[in-house]
């Protein structure tokens, strides 16, 4: 196993678009085994490679439910990911391995239409809905090096949730 730590918000690798990489590769097989490995110890359902400190466009996913028929993977893997089209937008809380104990309300896709590829190369085409759009989108932000509090309204919005977090976290220890 090859549990890799998870990169700071601090650090500007996450600022930074990943690279497009060789899908075939023995490093990119390399990278997917650690993301595999270190996904398994986190409660999140996705994990993109430069949160591990890898500068490529690819990540993992295990949404954690039964696949619906006809409908998206529940999980898998994208390399070199392109979000083909997005339709809707709806509100949701979201979070981020990246900023541990961070939720913030954002506007994610209804659908997503993605493509990438597997590890032997072959071109892959997915469209979805639901929690399957939401992970894409946030995902492919990473690779972007777009982060969570950017798909917030303004700064003062993000503190203000922040120091609302706060004082309930310490309110509860008071109790």
């Amino acid at each position: 196993m090859a549990i890799r730590p998870l990169v700071s918000h601090l650090d500007p690798l996450l600022r930074t678009p990943a690279q497009t990489v060789d899908p075939v590769s023995p490093e990119v097989r390399a990278a997917v085994r650690d993301l595999w490995d270190t996904l398994a110890t986190q409660k999140g359902v996705a994990m993109a490679a430069p949160q591990i400190g890898l500068s490529m466009r690819l990540f993992v996913f295990d949404l954690k439910r039964p696949r619906e028929k006809g409908g998206p993977p529940t999980r898998g893997l994208l390399v070199n990911p392109k979000l083909e089209s997005r339709s809707g937008a709806i509100p949701v809380i979201e979070g981020c391995l990246s900023f541990p104990g961070l939720d913030l309300a954002v506007r994610r896709p209804e659908r997503v239409v993605v493509s990438g590829y597997d590890l032997d190369g072959k071109k892959i085409v997915i469209e979805g809905g639901g929690l399957f759009a939401r992970m894409v989108e946030h995902e492919t932000d990473h690779l972007d090096g777009r982060l969570l509090p950017d798909r917030q309204g303004t700064v003062s919005s993000v503190l203000s949730y922040m120091r609302r977090r706060r004082w309930e976290n310490g309110q509860r220890e008071m109790r």
